[in-house]
């Protein structure tokens, strides 16, 4: 869940073309780089439609911490003793 928060704040702040300068938003793309990284490659990093650009590598990321995260939470209620 907080990896999923660090991932949304960071594409917000893309949107919205944050200051990277501010300590807060420098903390927030520092650290969900480890998250976002291992995604690099995988598609082009950005699309743009007309004067606006989004970033596709967090949002890859995104989704994918999502699934993962939905299937180890049903494969604990899975196992769990309830």
């Amino acid at each position: 869940m907080l990896i999923e928060a660090l991932i949304i704040a960071r594409i917000v702040l893309s949107v919205i073309n944050a200051n990277t300068a501010n300590n807060l938003v420098n903390w927030i793309l520092k650290t969900s780089d480890l998250f976002v990284n291992p995604f690099n490659g995988i598609t082009v990093n950005s699309i743009q439609i007309d004067n606006f650009t989004l970033a596709l590598t967090p949002v890859i990321a995104l989704v994918f911490y999502m699934i993962a995260s939905f299937i180890l939470s049903e494969l604990l209620r899975s196992f769990s003793r309830d």
